[in-house]
């Protein structure tokens, strides 16, 4: 029986903390304020949003060593893009239909990108459970980008 099993709320709660956290560093702006286009207290979120989701693939050590960079790179070029169209200093910019269609897109685009590494580091249950997380983080995306 999986830990996900046997205590759904907690997975449930895990991935919805996890999707809030990310969008909250994302849209409040923080992480694209600096020169580098990451806000000093980035990499301390990162961190926990890193080993939150190294928990969840229950990846190895020697699997984290070559995941993680992927992940930074990942979290970097959404960052950038999202600065692109205008997400910060904690603004959410009004943005069109098109505008919306062209950011979802560029952000699964990435997406795509990452998994298509992660492939070769992940076992195909690992692989699954980063798709969960992937459409979880996509799903509360699109609802709060709808709500603009």
């Amino acid at each position: 029986m999986s830990p996900e099993s046997r205590h759904p709320f907690w997975s449930s709660f895990c991935a919805a903390l996890f999707a809030l956290l990310l969008f909250t560093v994302i849209s409040t702006g923080k992480a694209v304020e600096s020169t580098t286009g990451l806000g000093d207290d980035f990499w301390e979120k990162y961190d926990d949003i890193a080993d939150w989701v190294s928990l969840r693939l229950k990846l190895t050590p020697e699997q984290e060593d070559k995941a993680l960079p992927l992940m930074e790179k990942n979290f970097e070029l959404q960052l950038n893009i999202l600065k692109d169209y205008g997400f910060a200093q904690g603004k959410m910019p009004k943005l069109t239909r098109e505008q919306k269609e062209e950011l979802d897109a560029k952000i699964i685009a990435v997406r795509a990108a990452t998994r298509v590494e992660m492939v070769k580091i992940l076992n195909a249950e690992q692989l699954e459970e980063l798709k969960k997380i992937q459409q979880e983080y996509h799903d509360e995306f699109r609802r709060r980008l709808n709500k603009n």
